[in-house]
């Protein structure tokens, strides 16, 4: 965890210096001196420029309306300094932070410990092997399987129903992910459905609803599968936030590379090697 943040932290320094040199750069060819804006009246119908020549100064000089490319460097100019005295300030902020972030993070602490020493410790937090071991022990009733269903077994010993959701659960085991299958979701205005997989992205402890539609070739099939997409949009869980949703025809197979570059995006580092 202490590595993620300072990889975030390292990442919006790097984010902040190259805007800087942007905007240093920019401000090398400036006019002189700074913009005041006047309005004339209390509906601001009528607004006037003024040029000075320090911003501290009285005297100022009126800009007519033809020099409106000056206004606007002016106006520039300004709002650059203004941005970049807020990125420098928090490059420094950024840079005392990450030179006081401890190496562990509070959390991180307890998995550092022995085995032996983690028997005689309670955590004052759930690891997120903890979480993690909880969430896929909970127990439910998913869908019944009726006889005339194949009988298909994942790696781990777990019965699904078809070859394309062998393959996905393999995978995620593969990947050491946690899933439930056909975990029961209530959805408003719709009722309980059982998604094929929900999946637990660890380190955020967010829980991923995955559907794959595996008869697009069938148009009843699509009528359905297009109903409950809706549905679980309108009760706020959305394609590329909460939910995965994958496709598939009779000539238009699963395809398991895209299946791990779906599961890399949801869910950052999961898929390595």
């Amino acid at each position: 965890m202490a590595d993620d943040k300072r990889d975030q932290f390292l990442a919006r320094r790097d984010f902040l210096i190259a805007a800087s040199k942007k905007i240093e750069k920019r401000l090398r060819s400036v006019p002189e001196g700074c913009l005041r804006i006047s309005s004339s009246n209390k509906k601001k119908k009528r607004i006037q420029y003024y040029h000075r020549k320090k911003s501290s100064d009285r005297m100022e000089i009126y800009i007519p309306k033809s020099k409106n490319e000056f206004v606007r460097r002016l106006a520039q100019k300004g709002y650059d300094q203004m941005t970049l005295a807020s990125a420098k300030q928090e490059i420094r902020a950024i840079d005392f932070y990450l030179k006081n972030l401890p190496v562990l993070s509070s959390e991180e602490i307890y998995d550092s410990l022995s085995e032996n020493r983690k028997r005689l410790v309670t955590p004052q937090f759930e690891t997120d092997e903890m979480y993690a071991e909880a969430w896929a022990k909970k127990e439910y009733d998913g869908k019944e399987f009726y006889p005339e269903t194949p009988e298909l077994y994942t790696e781990q010993g777990e019965r699904v129903r078809s070859k394309s959701e062998l393959i996905i659960a393999n995978i995620l085991n593969r990947y050491q992910i946690p899933y439930r299958y056909e975990f029961p979701v209530m959805l408003k205005g719709f009722g309980r459905v059982y998604p094929d997989f929900t999946i637990l992205d660890i380190r955020s402890r967010k829980e991923i609803i995955w559907e794959h539609l595996g008869m697009m070739d069938d148009s009843e099939y699509v009528e359905k599968a297009i109903s409950k997409i809706s549905f679980y949009i309108k009760n706020g869980i959305f394609p590329g936030d909460r939910l995965i949703i994958t496709y598939e025809t009779k000539f238009n197979p699963l395809n398991i590379r895209e299946i791990e570059m779906l599961i890399e995006h949801m869910i950052p580092g999961s898929v390595k090697g």
